[in-house]
């Protein structure tokens, strides 16, 4: 078993989609600058195991699979575009493909990787000035929705629609039963 408690579906969907998922969407929704939404549809690619292409309302297409990395970080990210790719990661290093697009890269936001320790100094400065850091509650909150989403579709083994506004999926009476668990008495939220 991954790490011990992964693959435990209370924890994780067992491809660790819900255990590091939210970290590297939340690195794509950014780039997508889509922190305050989700992908509409979600659905499992038949010919991938354990890949998940959802779609935003813009048409990005995001695709959630468990390998092929280059290995550039525990949060490895995949930018595609029709003249090439760009690949990075939390370590901060960048690949790029073909060669000639690394002259077309420019700063965002976060250099020299996002360790610990910045973190923490993102968190302590935001503390001080009102700001928002790099990884707020909502942008946060709204990759993690987007991994529960992306985990029910690969459990249903089916494409899903969702309406981010709702937060709720479209015409699914299964797949928004499966969003919570009834609670032991005397539980409730």
């Amino acid at each position: 078993m991954n790490g011990g408690w992964r693959g435990y579906y209370d924890f994780d969907s067992g491809a660790t989609l819900l255990d590091w998922g939210a970290h590297t969407v939340d690195l794509c929704q950014a780039a997508n600058q889509a922190d305050q939404t989700t992908p509409v549809e979600y659905e499992v690619d038949k010919n991938h195991s354990g890949t998940i292409n959802a779609r935003y309302a813009n048409g990005v297409q995001l695709v959630m699979r468990p390998s092929g990395w280059i290995g550039l970080g525990t949060c490895p990210v995949r930018f595609e575009g029709e003249e090439g790719w760009v690949e990075t990661g939390d370590s901060g290093k960048i690949e790029v493909y073909p060669a000639s697009l690394r002259s077309e890269l420019r700063v965002y936001g976060r250099t020299g990787g996002l360790s610990a320790a910045q973190n923490v100094r993102n968190f302590l400065d935001c503390v001080k000035s009102g700001a928002l850091p790099f990884s707020h509650s909502g942008a946060m909150r709204h990759s993690h929705i987007a991994c529960h989403a992306a985990a029910l579709a690969w459990q249903l083994g089916r494409k899903l629609t969702f309406d981010p506004a709702r937060e709720a999926f479209v015409g699914d009476n299964e797949a928004n039963n499966l969003r919570s668990r009834a609670m032991r008495e005397p539980w409730h939220v």
